[in-house]
């Protein structure tokens, strides 16, 4: 009689392959992976502030009395603050986000949002995500725009076209119709465990054994036990041909010891190593600055800039900067006046931070007046679909698929190089 604890105690165990062959998408569905030599994919990262940045105190107004009269104790940052063209300045967290900016690898477009805000994380999350202005209520066909480019880049042979990373949860933006864009939480999620040497052949069977439920009584029509059975195989072959080229990545920038940090050195990793994924979206929540704003808000934007600068010099470094295009939005910005709990409550538009070297550096559109408001919030002067279709673009895919027929790109706000 068999122990139900034997295959453990062999050292493998079902929910290990299970695992395993739950990640397969991330291996390759067709079966085998398919690995791009530097240079032949453009990539682009959707790094997500989650909460509602605060946009006047990350690109500060610097020379507009209204500012300093509307946040009396906000506008404190002003000392210390990275100057930049136009009057503006760079919170005095941001010094490297101001090397980047300096060195021609970061931009800004201000006053990014949409019409009908409705300052609801939700409502605003889930417009953001879908890149529709009229969504109203999720649907089990809903999808993400983010999502939809990966449909186009599937159908144009792409194994897996987008990735959640640093989370096992894949949010709306990515939702696609076709494919399945899995999250990312670390590497080893995904490997399959079998050990090299004379007993690893033996091994394999087991775990493909212990995935189609072979020796269990399990019943299944041959078609099903055939499909799980070359899903494991893809997951054991694949997996250490995987490991073994992250493994060949070196960083070549210092990493801050932080949770983005972490998540944007496994990005750089797949995206260094040549693994074929052009979509990436990161969150990084925390940014619902009610109240005591100011400590909150300078540790939050230091983390953002430690870990985007090291992403890029790392990039740079790796002569990989070209290729990749970094937007760092957020759902909302804040109200324009400060609130009496020195915070901000949830405003209107805000401005879009980009990475990368395939930039226009600088600062691009129009500010929003901050006398001119509408019941106390900025005036959104840049639509956020133009900023999508210019990602897009980038990635030489067509906006009018992903985007419908309404978005828009005002002359001169496009961040990205032609």
């Amino acid at each position: 009689m068999t122990h139900p604890h034997d295959d453990e105690r062999r050292g493998v165990s079902r929910r290990e392959v299970l695992r395993s062959v739950a990640a397969a998408p991330l291996l390759g569905a067709a079966g085998s992976m398919r690995w791009l030599p530097h240079g032949d994919s453009r990539c682009l990262v959707v790094l997500e502030l989650d909460g509602g940045n605060d946009g006047l105190n990350t690109i500060l107004p610097l020379e507009d009395p209204a500012w300093a009269r509307a946040r009396p104790q906000l506008a404190g940052v002003r000392r210390g603050a990275h100057r930049l063209a136009g009057g503006f300045g760079l919170h005095p967290a941001m010094s490297g986000l101001h090397g980047l900016m300096r060195d021609g690898l970061a931009a800004v477009v201000h006053g990014v949002g949409f019409a009908g805000s409705s300052r609801s994380h939700f409502h605003n999350r889930d417009v953001w995500h879908t890149a529709d202005p009229s969504f109203r209520e999720l649907r089990a066909d809903s999808t993400g725009w983010l999502g939809r480019a990966a449909d186009l880049l599937a159908t144009g042979g792409a194994a897996v076209p987008g990735l959640s990373v640093g989370s096992l949860s894949v949010p709306l933006v990515l939702k696609a119709k076709e494919v399945v864009v899995p999250g990312l939480r670390r590497i080893e999620d995904y490997r399959v465990l079998v050990s090299p040497g004379p007993d690893a052949a033996r091994r394999r069977e087991q775990l493909i054994a212990l995935a189609t439920g072979e020796g269990e009584g399990r019943k299944g029509s041959d078609g099903l036990r055939s499909f799980l059975c070359g899903v494991a195989r893809t997951a054991a072959d694949s997996s250490e041909a995987l490991h073994t080229a992250l493994a060949r990545y070196r960083p070549k920038a210092r990493y801050p010891a932080t949770a983005l940090g972490r998540k944007l050195q496994l990005l750089a990793r797949i995206v260094i190593c040549g693994f074929g994924t052009r979509l990436f979206h990161v969150n990084f929540s925390g940014f619902d600055t009610h109240a005591g704003q100011l400590a909150t808000h300078e540790a939050l934007l230091r983390q953002l800039s430690e870990a985007v600068t090291a992403l890029v010099r790392d990039l740079v470094a790796h002569r990989m900067a070209d290729r990749v295009l970094g937007m760092v939005p957020s759902e909302f910005g804040r109200r324009v006046a400060e609130n009496r709990s020195g915070g901000t409550d949830h405003g209107d538009a805000g401005p879009v931070l980009w990475f990368g070297g395939a930039l226009r550096p600088g600062l691009h559109g129009a500010h929003p007046s901050l006398t001119s408001l509408r019941d106390g919030d900025l005036v959104p002067t840049t639509d956020f679909r133009g900023l999508y279709g210019a990602a897009l673009g980038f990635l030489g895919l067509d906006a009018k698929p992903v985007l419908g027929d309404e978005f828009l790109l005002a002359p001169g706000v496009n961040p990205v190089r032609a």
